[in-house]
């Protein structure tokens, strides 16, 4: 059950966003090694590695339940937490990361430009990448202001 009076999320939403989180860097990540160092020798040169479009599925399918969680941060997490001033800095931080992770994502799948597609996937990969640490930061920071509330 959600915490009513503060921010603090139920663990179901930490379990849901931190495991499908988890599936959406290792897909992203292994897509990524694939893509660039995984090419397979075909019958006229280098070949896409079979299992670089399971990755993107997988990622995909990791996507489902991120954005659902996602949802509930915006409507009560993001909501309660705006008083915390201590905390603000790195929620921005983070809801920025995740907002242009999910637009880029969006332009990957739609766009139609080889320009606007290689800009989104440049930016896509390297804020994936780095957001186990804009995740980790504002975690570590909200401890930390909760134990010098104590």
């Amino acid at each position: 059950m959600p915490h009513r009076r503060t921010a603090r999320l139920a663990s179901w939403q930490i379990w849901l966003l931190c495991l499908s989180g988890t599936g959406l860097w290792l897909s992203g990540a292994g897509w990524l090694l694939l893509h660039y160092y995984g090419q397979v020798e075909g019958e006229f040169g280098p070949e896409v590695n079979p299992l670089e479009p399971w990755m993107m599925k997988l990622h995909g399918l990791c996507l489902i339940p991120a954005l659902l969680g996602l949802g509930g941060l915006f409507v009560a997490h993001v909501p309660k937490g705006w008083n915390h001033t201590a905390q603000r800095l790195a929620g921005i931080v983070l809801s920025l990361v995740l907002t242009v992770l999910v637009s880029s994502g969006y332009l990957l799948y739609y766009a139609g430009g080889e320009t606007l597609r290689a800009g989104s996937s440049l930016t896509h990969w390297v804020l994936g990448l780095a957001l186990p640490g804009a995740f980790v930061w504002h975690y570590l920071n909200g401890k930390r202001v909760r134990r010098k509330r104590k």
